[in-house]
């Protein structure tokens, strides 16, 4: 998958073979996808440029078999671990940063106390328009 990330944020082959490409930042590929077609994402692979934890449950919702990531967080990792999610990363950062570099991004803060994907994904519908 990482191959096909290229000029896009966020990319993914469905199981149906379809590919998702997305220029959209943050958590927003993995949102738009699931608010699109909630079935999207079952068994697909994905490549996003940064996954922290908020990506990395909301993917887990979307029922994604793989993730690859050129930087991934601690504590996406962790999750990833536990919910049994198989995922590479080419760079392992302790947190996402906002994205003036100046403190921990709102999405990854927000995501620390949420470990349920079904409730990230509401948490996250109704915080981004």
């Amino acid at each position: 998958m990482k191959e096909l990330l290229g000029e896009h944020t966020c990319v993914a082959k469905a199981a149906s073979g379809e590919i998702l490409t997305s220029d959209a930042r943050g958590i927003l590929p993995p949102l738009n996808w699931l608010r699109k077609n909630p079935g999207l994402l079952r068994g697909a692979e994905a490549a996003d440029k940064v996954v922290g934890k908020a990506a990395a449950l909301l993917f887990a919702f979307g029922g994604v078999k793989y993730i690859w990531a050129e930087c991934m967080s601690g504590a996406a990792i962790a999750y990833l671990e536990s919910a049994g999610i198989p995922f590479e990363y080419a760079e392992r950062v302790e947190r996402i940063m906002n994205r003036e570099g100046t403190g921990m991004c709102p999405m990854e803060r927000r995501a620390l106390a949420i470990d349920d994907p079904a409730e990230a994904f509401r948490v996250f519908d109704g915080m981004i328009p």
